[in-house]
């Protein structure tokens, strides 16, 4: 292993004991690259100021960029606007009669809501305050339901438009031996993993109300009308239109992403005029997603100086080589792979995690044989999975919050749907068609 390599590894492991020390994240990024740098230059201080300087400015310039506040401001006002609202009564309409109804409800609404949102964390906040109250009306298991509701956030993950998958897509694209990733395209390699995934989900419910008699009471209430069911199909236009103009547009090279994203801010905003949201809730939704692209913005231009950083010392180069040659299989490597994300997850947040590793862990599985599009859907929807681990999963303090209860008793609920939407990672990763087929077909195969 050369000497740059070996620094590498040094920069990372001091990064990582900031971290775990209680360092913001940007910060002990900005700080181990400083050194590492300064090392590799040979104290070159005109060549480290050089790299630290333009970083931020490039990032800024980046018209790509754009499109993540553009989104933030689609999910926040999807949420405000009554959009989610309406996708959890159209599906409850059709599913109130099943045992189970409401628990597959929030899941499905999920599924539908993630078609704007974007974000995991607005799905788990909404549909726990809109569907936390009626569950424990009928009698709902409170950890299992709970724990339902964070772990079918990660929907709107894998169901574009997805934030995880834009961010870590124009991440990876800036990855050494990746090349330019298609947004679309890789938008819409998470439509039948998001479906799969909430189909298993609907699943795990029914193997809890076997195993824990109780847990999962008897349908209830009176049976939908098909005139109601049909009614109430109105309430998922806003949704469909969002996901045709954003989606289709983006994926048939009508426009960029970034366009894509403006687009459908414009539009959400004309739909919560025209559903005369007041002045001052609409600014509210704008300055909300400002203030969340100002965190965010920090930390992927910290992440970027450590990018270049890690490829200048050639550090996951070195690591691909190590691998090749002790002849482990491609799905041990994967494995893990997984295992650190999951472990990231206990201290981190999702954004960080796809900063810090994707410039490390990215060029090694593409090396190993893997797709960037099937690396993109399992590690976003691995990034969500730990997102539900202790102590810190974020998605879980985030449903906490919103239901004012204690964490500790999402994380004991939410255990079976960890092992669901983790066995969905495996089977993305060994069947990758999951991910390819539909961007394939749609693209003429």
């Amino acid at each position: 292993m050369d000497f740059n390599a070996i620094v590498g590894i040094l920069t990372f492991a001091v990064m990582m004991i900031m971290v775990f020390a209680g360092i913001p994240v940007f910060i002990s990024m900005l700080i181990a690259s400083f050194g590492g740098f300064i090392v590799i230059m040979g104290g070159d201080m005109t060549m480290v100021m050089t790299k630290f300087l333009t970083a931020p400015f490039d990032l800024g310039a980046n018209y790509n960029y754009a499109v993540l506040p553009m989104f933030m401001l689609v999910g926040s006002l999807a949420g405000e606007t009554g959009i989610a609202e309406g996708a959890f009564t159209s599906v409850k309409t059709f599913l109130k009669r099943v045992k189970g109804g409401l628990l597959f409800t929030v899941i499905g609404a999920n599924a539908v809501f993630g078609a704007c949102s974007g974000s995991s964390i607005a799905g788990n906040i909404v549909f726990g305050k809109l569907a936390m109250p009626e569950l424990r009306k009928e009698g709902y298991d409170e950890n299992y339901s709970m724990g339902c509701i964070a772990a079918s956030g990660a929907l709107s993950t894998l169901i574009p438009p997805s934030m995880g998958i834009i961010m870590m897509c124009l991440i990876a694209s800036g990855v050494q031996g990746v090349g330019n990733l298609s947004v679309g395209t890789a938008l819409m390699g998470g439509i039948v993993p998001g479906v799969l995934c909430a189909l298993l989900l609907g699943v795990t419910v029914r193997i809890i109300g076997k195993l824990k008699p109780g847990s999962i009471p008897p349908a209830s209430g009176e049976k939908s009308t098909a005139k109601e069911k049909i009614k109430s199909l109105k309430l998922l236009l806003p949704i469909l239109a969002l996901f045709t103009i954003i989606i289709g547009g983006t994926f048939f090279g009508l426009f960029t992403a970034t366009v894509g994203g403006a687009i459908g801010a414009m539009a959400i905003c004309v739909y919560a005029i025209a559903k005369k949201m007041p002045a001052k809730q609409l600014l509210k939704c704008i300055w909300e997603a400002a203030v969340m692209e100002a965190g965010i913005f920090v930390i992927i231009i910290a992440g970027q100086i450590f990018g270049s950083f890690i490829a200048l010392s050639g550090l996951a180069t070195t690591l691909a080589n190590i691998i090749s040659g002790i002849n482990a299989p491609a799905f041990v490597i994967f494995l893990l792979v997984v295992l650190l994300y999951i472990f990231c997850g206990c201290v981190m947040d999702i954004v960080s995690i796809i900063i810090i590793t994707v410039p490390v862990v990215f060029p090694i599985l593409v090396q190993l044989g893997y797709s960037p599009y099937v690396l993109i859907i399992t590690l976003c929807l691995m990034c969500e999975i730990a997102g539900l681990t202790p102590p810190v999963g974020m998605n879980v303090f985030a449903t906490a919050n919103a239901l004012r209860v204690n964490a500790g008793d999402i994380f004991k609920g939410v255990i079976p749907y960890f092992i669901c939407e983790f066995a969905v990672v495996i089977l993305i990763a060994l069947v990758p068609q999951l991910v390819l087929w539909l961007p394939s077909l749609m693209m003429g195969g």
